[in-house]
């Protein structure tokens, strides 16, 4: 089995989703988008907490588009797996068009190439070089934006928050599934996956200085499609964990934006998810608008004399 029909095999199993798509009209991004309100920061340090959730996270591409056109002025970013893929784009300076000309440019059947070993079936390589070619020199912390990408150690199963130093190794460690990838070491420890520990990045956006957050899931829903054979109901099983942990941390976002996009994919593919997190965050931003004008509020109260 080639490379690329390695990964693009594995890849459907974990969307669940047919090599090829249909695309009916209902496909189609909208002629002209609804105009975005203008959303006020009002002073607060505001975050965006990507999570994880595979070929979902396009629809990240979606939400950041909405965000831009709104105009809000979002300092922090935490991304997890694929939220921290796209986010860090974001928190590196790329913008809303850049990002998405990346999204529908870069060949993400290549994105890991085959290594099997005691610790994962390929390595995802790939991810690092081409956001290391995006990225330049510069370190995390050198960005425009804040930026933390969540990963696991893999020896003692803590939660790692990297917000320094080589952007593009932290992604991918971030990004490097279990026993598909192989772990990536950083600073002598062994690190894969965020979503095993904070699919939604809400409390390392928190811990980064935040004032609001706004938590963004993209999962696979258990429900969303019947799982079947071995690799299909362990693969279950890992959604509905991960599930439960995304619930638990999307309670403690200041507002939560939660879609259900997996039938969008196998109807529509890729651009289906980007039209669907655009409209989405579109249609939450006059509440978002609502929110953190509270939130300036009560703080306001807080330090008033």
């Amino acid at each position: 089995m080639s490379v690329r029909l390695a990964l693009a095999t594995v890849l459907a199993v974990l969307a669940g989703v047919p090599a090829a798509h249909a695309q009916p009209a209902e496909c189609a991004p909208p002629a002209q988008w609804p105009l975005a309100p203008h959303v006020d920061a009002r002073g607060l340090a505001v975050a965006v907490a990507f999570g994880s959730g595979s070929m979902h996270g396009m629809a990240h591409v979606g939400v950041i588009q909405a965000l831009e056109a709104s105009g809000l002025d979002v300092r922090i970013v935490t991304g997890t797996s694929v939220g921290a893929i796209v986010g860090s784009m974001w928190a590196s300076g790329l913008d809303a068009r850049e990002i998405t000309r990346m999204a529908f440019t870069y060949d993400w059947d290549d994105a890991g190439h085959l290594a099997p070993g005691a610790e994962g079936l390929m390595s995802n390589g790939p991810i690092r070089d081409e956001l290391a070619r995006i990225f330049g020199s510069r370190p995390i912390q050198a960005w425009p934006r804040h930026f933390g990408a969540v990963a696991t150690n893999m020896v003692n199963g803590q939660r790692r928050v990297l917000t320094s130093g080589d952007g593009a190794r932290a992604v991918q460690a971030s990004a490097a599934m279990p026993v598909l990838f192989h772990p990536v070491v950083i600073g002598g420890e062994k690190l894969a996956d965020g979503a095993l520990v904070e699919p939604v990045p809400v409390d390392a956006a928190r811990e980064m200085g935040a004032d609001f957050v706004i938590g963004i899931d993209v999962a696979y829903r258990p429900y969303e499609a019947p799982a079947g054979g071995l690799s299909g109901q362990a693969f279950q099983a890992m959604h509905i964990l991960t599930n439960q942990l995304a619930q638990r941390q999307l309670r403690d976002a200041d507002f939560a934006l939660r879609l259900d996009v997996h039938q969008q994919f196998v109807r529509c593919g890729p651009q289906g998810l980007v039209t669907a997190g655009r409209l989405a965050m579109a249609r939450e931003l006059p509440a978002l608008a609502k929110a953190l004008a509270k939130a300036a509020a009560q703080r306001n109260q807080r330090v008033a004399p």
